[in-house]
């Protein structure tokens, strides 16, 4: 194929299906910001080594990032493309800033774009090398990521917030569990843990959106880990079962934090 512009956009809108998008106006919304000239690029170069085939429907529309269910072959993957111009810069400088693994990164603002993507990654790579329920991490590059899709054929996993748990306690100590291994192991503090970016996936808690995640060497790693302790444990005593936030820190190794 002939890699001009004209071309790459006529080969990528042969592979967008959208099959639950009803109008114009929803595809203009999930394709908003995102599908810039530069990000198409990038999204053709993972079609073309065979990450994917087609773009299925947009599975989160959010304010940092678009997130699309992809799929190839039989398999169903997350592509997460954060927004190259309306990214709130001044809202993620503060997880970079003292992140001793960036710090050699020029900070121009596509660069900032990239390292949070990047960050992202990492993260990820390093919580599922530890054995911490997160998406499995495909690839990344610039401002996409590539990880495990959480859910069916025919429907995406719900958040910790929504969904039905017939045992709260065994999901409570799961995600105490999870945690402690992402701290201990990992040696990361997530920084904005809550019922809103965990998702219950085949009777399991899932933690996801670990761009802002920092390591417990951060200044700031400790009150981090103490206000994401306090989310969960609101969200489980609102729910019915006694825990206190004590039940949750057992098993932490302070001697880890800066």
């Amino acid at each position: 194929m002939n890699d001009n512009l004209e071309n790459i956009y006529e080969f990528l809108n042969e592979r967008i299906k959208y099959e639950r998008i009803e109008n114009d106006y929803e595809k203009r919304k999930a394709e908003e910001d995102v599908f810039d000239r530069k990000t198409v690029m990038i999204i053709y170069e993972l079609f073309s080594h065979g990450y994917m085939d087609i773009i299925d429907f947009p599975i989160k529309i959010g304010k940092e990032a678009n997130i699309f269910r992809v799929k190839k072959g039989r398999r169903y993957y997350a592509l997460k493309i954060y927004r190259t111009s309306t990214l709130n810069f001044n809202s993620i400088i503060k997880y970079i800033e003292g992140d001793y693994r960036f710090e050699h990164i020029k900070r121009t603002k596509s660069g900032l774009i990239s390292i949070w993507a990047q960050k992202e990654f990492r993260n990820l790579t390093d919580c599922f090398e530890a054995g911490v329920n997160v998406p499995k991490p495909i690839t990344f590059k610039q401002n996409v990521i590539l990880m495990q899709y959480l859910g069916t054929k025919t429907n995406i996993a719900p958040i910790l917030k929504d969904a039905s748990i017939e045992n709260l306690e065994k999901t409570f100590y799961e995600i105490r569990d999870n945690l402690i291994r992402m701290v201990n192991i990992a040696n990361l503090v997530h920084g904005d843990l809550s019922e809103y970016n965990i998702v219950f996936f085949k009777e399991k808690p899932y933690i996801i959106d670990v761009s802002q995640a920092l390591p417990v060497k951060h200044p700031n790693s400790r009150e981090l880990l103490l206000r994401d302790v306090k989310n969960i444990v609101r969200f489980f005593n609102k729910h019915g079962l006694k825990i206190n936030e004590k039940d949750m820190l057992d098993g932490i190794e302070w001697r880890l934090f800066g």
